[in-house]
């Protein structure tokens, strides 16, 4: 009776399902058995259970956006804060410490840090190598992007990130996390690269706070790997479940993690998969290009479903 449909947050495109993720997070501060589902549908979308209705979601949000305004994840150093998350090993060091010291932070604020950048994992100029899942390049910066919607989105935007149209006329920053929004020159008339890119901030937004489910770690190496994503940086790829019984954070946490789902070796067998209350795990593959490093998605494709039970085609005796 708690249900709340999210019908414009897609589980069958990156930035939707990362949204939810975002949506789930935030309403556990204040609804402890908050619950996340899917749809088995064509165009699978969430389904938020245990947090009352949508106007009561809504108000959550929009204070837990609020909130981020003193967020060490993205407010360090607080005299003049990092405008992307590939500080120096020093920088890096004092960054965890201030994110771990700090009285009274929320948890999420930690979690997200470890969701961006790993101890020890650096590029070939020493910086913080960041998750698979920035995209950003040449003037994109991502945590002053971040800040920017954190400051801008409002309430209206974050009814039309759940329950849309998503109508695509904001300039507010954008991830391009949307599966949707890949511009590819061989299919154009025009070259995409000089257009203004406008997109759903509201969405945007919420599937940044999603992205503390997806921790990066620092490989025997040296280099950086992200959870649910291959391995490597120019080629790689996000893999997601979908499931149909509700999921508490902490349980959602752990099966996007789940490495028997999600890596690139996995052995998906739809038996296994309806017995787990799961109905189909997707994946999408991430491309940078060549000049600047820009990333995007590519078009999600379906990897496994679960067992499809038949429907009787006989009257049941009574």
């Amino acid at each position: 009776m708690n249900d709340v449909d999210l019908p414009a947050l897609s589980g069958a495109n990156p930035v939707g399902f990362l949204a939810a993720l975002g949506v789930l997070d935030a309403a556990f501060a204040t609804h402890p058995d908050a619950s996340l589902r899917w749809t088995d549908e064509l165009v699978p979308h969430a389904v938020l259970g245990g947090t009352g209705d949508l106007d009561l979601v809504l108000d959550v949000l929009d204070q837990d956006r609020a909130e981020w305004a003193v967020s060490t994840a993205l407010h360090f150093p607080p005299d003049s804060p990092l405008n992307d998350a590939k500080p120096d090993g020093r920088l890096l060091r004092r960054w965890f410490e201030a994110a771990a010291d700090k009285a009274g932070a929320p948890q999420h604020d930690v979690d997200l840090l470890c969701a961006m950048v790993a101890e020890g994992a650096f590029d070939g100029n020493q910086k913080a190598k960041p998750t698979h899942l920035h995209f950003m390049a040449g003037q994109q910066q991502f945590l002053e992007m971040a800040r920017t919607l954190a400051s801008s989105v409002d309430r209206e935007r974050l009814r039309e990130a759940l329950c849309g149209p998503w109508v695509y006329d904001s300039p507010l920053p954008s991830f391009s996390w949307d599966a949707r929004g890949e511009r590819i020159y061989a299919v154009r008339a025009t070259n995409p690269s000089k257009e203004k890119r406008l997109g759903v901030p509201g969405a945007d937004w919420l599937a940044f706070r999603g992205l503390l489910f997806y921790p990066v770690t620092r490989t025997v190496n040296g280099s950086l790997r992200t959870t649910a994503c291959d391995s490597q940086w120019k080629r790689s790829a996000f893999r997601w479940p979908l499931w149909s019984v509700p999921g508490r954070r902490d349980a959602v946490r752990s099966l996007v993690a789940d490495r028997t789902l999600i890596s690139d070796g996995a052995r998906l067998r739809a038996e296994v998969l309806d017995a787990r209350g799961i109905f189909s795990v997707l994946r999408a593959p991430i491309r940078r290009t060549d000049q600047g490093g820009y990333g995007s998605f590519g078009s999600p494709e379906v990897l496994a479903r679960a067992v499809v039970t038949e429907l009787a085609t006989e009257p049941v005796s009574t």
